[in-house]
């Protein structure tokens, strides 16, 4: 049930997911209200990892005080329970967290954390904990000590033909392709839009059809980039698609960075497609 739930996250956005997840959360808190012994630690461990994917689900709805609280009772079972790669998954997760606060330096400690519970580690999550602290250090500014973690990922990345239901374990979505967004992601931080759109046009054409909400995602800040570079054309069309993903899966996230694009396009309204666009906008109120 949890892989079906998480390949649903990935295909379809957390609105599809969140409800699945939180029935079977409600189900294992009351289990291990009477369990005790062995019999407890299975149950803890299962706990924690839906209620890590609670917390995802809700920060990319945009909940981040619901994200926070399930990631510290994720942290808190996987504690309790002596499961140390869930334990060092959370303080990822808490790491993402702060980067989207924009809090670099606990970004950065909390991902260079993970990587001390080396032996609790796969690959793929050494290499999801190491471009996250290269995320860190590119809202600290220290764009040469970012790229050297991103190319160090790259070392551990997942294999390119992930089913997306991380049935080979947590990090598993940490591709090249993925790696690679995340180094446009990071030129984009560090002020360099030029090199962010080449990036993220060879990376999101090598990204796995199954990962469409990151691919959303992506595309929002795509667009950004096409703002940033004066391609106006290019980042109306981008936040145009983008904005109809969003609606569709429920990702607020995703929705968050397609409003940005659109409001960074209002003063290049003058722009025929980009006109078009603003009017569609204010003619769909869902948005």
């Amino acid at each position: 049930m949890w892989h079906t739930l998480v390949r649903a996250d990935n295909l379809f956005g957390p609105r599809h997911a969140l409800a699945g997840v939180h029935q079977q959360l409600d189900m294992l808190q009351g289990l291990l209200e009477d369990s005790r012994g062995e019999h407890r630690q299975g149950l803890l461990k299962l706990s924690a990892q839906y209620a890590e994917s609670a917390a995802w689900l809700h920060e990319d709805s945009m909940d981040v005080s619901s994200a926070e609280t399930w990631t510290s009772r994720a942290m808190e079972w996987a504690m309790e329970a002596g499961d140390e790669a869930m334990l060092s998954w959370t303080l990822f997760r808490r790491s993402q967290l702060a980067a989207g606060k924009k809090n670099a330096g606990q970004a950065i400690g909390l991902a260079q954390a993970v990587q001390r519970h080396e032996r609790a580690l796969t690959h793929p999550m050494k290499a999801a904990a190491i471009q996250q602290e290269a995320q860190g250090l590119a809202l600290d500014g220290d764009e040469i000590a970012c790229h050297r973690k991103l190319d160090e990922a790259h070392e551990f990345a997942a294999i390119a033909e992930s089913s997306g239901d991380a049935r080979s374990g947590h990090g598993d979505f940490c591709t090249s392709s993925y790696i690679e967004i995340q180094r446009a992601n990071c030129w984009l931080n560090l002020s360099r839009p030029d090199r962010a759109v080449s990036t993220f046009q060879t990376a999101l054409a090598e990204l796995p059809d199954v990962y469409q909400r990151d691919r959303g995602f992506a595309q929002a800040r795509l667009a950004m980039a096409y703002v940033g570079i004066q391609e106006y054309e290019q980042a109306a069309a981008e936040a145009a698609t983008v904005l109809d993903v969003a609606r569709g899966s429920g990702s607020g996230r995703t929705l968050q960075e397609a409003v940005t694009a659109v409001n960074a396009l209002a003063a290049a309204s003058n722009v025929p497609a980009v006109r078009d666009l603003l009017d569609a906008v204010k003619e769909n109120a869902g948005y």
